[in-house]
């Protein structure tokens, strides 16, 4: 027996208030998770000599700025980084730092580093960025035990070792088209560090909130870690396995349309599976592998297929324009969110925000007119809105307060698109409203607008 559309409605609306309920916890626990498996990677660092401040130089944008500070010139070369001198004043290349360094317990500089003999060498660290400047000497060779190094102030005075770091750079003194080759750097201990355990993870806090609690353990002590799982545990990728998997897939759901005329729902899910592969599944860093990037372009490729094989709902960029005001009322909510609870407007860059419409636009193509369309054509449309506001939720996970808004507003954008097939009117107030929001509340309730891996940074 059918069920009568006001039941489907009621359903619907039962089922999104328990998923808006839901979904900070969600964020919670995959925050608490990352936090364990990097305290069992760091433990396991520790334990073998190593250290999570290790850098890996392959590319410009590996270190502080993209470039080298001075008259010098930067690039990447198949052994690492070359850095070249055009003056005869010394260079400085800085190490970047996501959080301050205990140089009391990692104690040992050790670079992956050639040049020239006539060429002289210093660190350089300031122990707070506001800090003096701390500068040292050093012969090359590896380790540098910096305790042992002869440290200077900014006046030339003698100083005590820094006990911590928040900014590290190195001072090549070459001689003009002199060239020096670095290709890793790490900070390590003298004598391995025996951790077994690291601090339990707190149960009732948000996902914002435990980051806060993460940061203020960090700025006690640098070398703390998280969680109880072991150092000897180990986590398989399943990088390879998903993506072969994921592309068997979706070849076998491509040559289907050989015969049939329409999607499925099993066509939606395999077009948000790589994106949701990617970024709820917290694969999506600073530099992401080539494995989870080729998963999220492969949903994204079958989206476009799907779309050339014009079976998906017809759509259009732009409608009646005495309609189109309904998806905008998502910027004054926006406006009033920050007017209540934000701070001093403090706007991104005009190519940022180009970057936002770009992306707004690209989501929503994706989740309402390919998605969400295949599902409003198979399922009940209250259901069908409902899984593809919540489908953009998890696009926003593990960022609790942010997967909540995003859910709300998708729930109206999704609703007034199955009625109008209109999409700049949304992807406009998807744009908007993030900018809104990036200007007024980003760093105050809201840490920031990130998401997957990055929202840890």
């Amino acid at each position: 027996m059918r069920l009568r559309p006001s039941l489907h409605i009621a359903a619907a609306v039962a089922l999104a208030a328990l998923a808006w309920i839901a979904l900070p916890g969600l964020a919670s626990r995959v925050v608490a998770s990352r936090l364990a498996a990097e305290g069992a990677a760091d433990r396991a660092a520790y334990a073998r000599g190593a250290s999570p401040w290790a850098w890996h130089l392959a590319r410009a944008d590996d270190v502080v700025a993209s470039r080298v500070f001075g008259d010098g010139s930067l690039r990447a070369g198949p052994d690492g980084l070359m850095i070249v001198a055009h003056g005869d004043r010394p260079l400085q290349v800085g190490l970047p730092i996501a959080r301050e360094v205990d140089l009391t317990g990692l104690d040992c500089l050790q670079l992956d580093m050639s040049g020239p003999a006539t060429a002289r060498y210093a660190l350089l660290v300031r122990q707070a960025l506001a800090g003096p400047l701390l500068r040292a000497p050093f012969a090359p060779g590896s380790p540098v035990r910096l305790t042992a190094l002869p440290w200077v102030d900014e006046t030339g005075r003698p100083h005590a070792a820094p006990t911590r770091a928040a900014m590290i750079r190195l001072e090549l003194d070459l001689h003009p088209g002199d060239a020096v080759r670095l290709s890793g750097a790490s900070l390590v201990p003298s004598h391995a560090l025996a951790e077994t355990s690291g601090l339990r993870i707190p149960g009732s806090l948000s996902a914002e909130a435990l980051l806060r609690w993460r940061d203020r353990q960090h700025a006690i002590r640098p070398l703390a870690t998280f969680g109880d799982t072991p150092p000897s545990a180990t986590f398989p990728d399943l990088g390879w396995p998903v993506a072969a998997g994921y592309g068997v897939l979706l070849l076998a759901g491509a040559s289907r349309f050989r015969r049939a005329a329409t999607a499925r729902a099993r066509d939606a899910a395999l077009v948000v599976f790589g994106p949701l592969w990617l970024i709820a599944g917290m694969r999506l860093s600073p530099h992401p592998s080539a494995v989870d990037v080729a998963v999220f372009g492969a949903g994204v490729a079958y989206a476009a297929f799907l779309a050339w094989r014009r079976v998906v709902p017809a759509w259009r960029w732009w409608g009646d324009w005495r309609m189109a005001g309904w998806p905008l009322l998502a910027i004054p909510v926006a406006v009033g969110l920050v007017a209540v609870a934000g701070h001093t407007l403090v706007w991104p860059s005009p190519g940022r925000m180009g970057l936002y419409l770009a992306w707004a636009l690209f989501q929503q193509w994706l989740l309402l007119v390919v998605a969400g369309g295949i599902l409003a054509q198979t399922l009940p449309r209250p259901l069908a809105v409902l899984l593809t506001a919540l489908v953009f939720a998890l696009l926003h996970l593990p960022n609790g307060l942010l997967m909540q808004l995003c859910f709300v507003a998708e729930l109206g954008w999704a609703w007034w698109f199955v009625q109008r097939r209109t999409l700049l009117p949304v992807a406009l107030a998807h744009s908007a409203a993030a900018l809104v929001l990036q200007a007024g509340l980003a760093g105050g309730i809201l840490r920031s607008l990130e998401v997957s891996a990055r929202y840890m940074q």
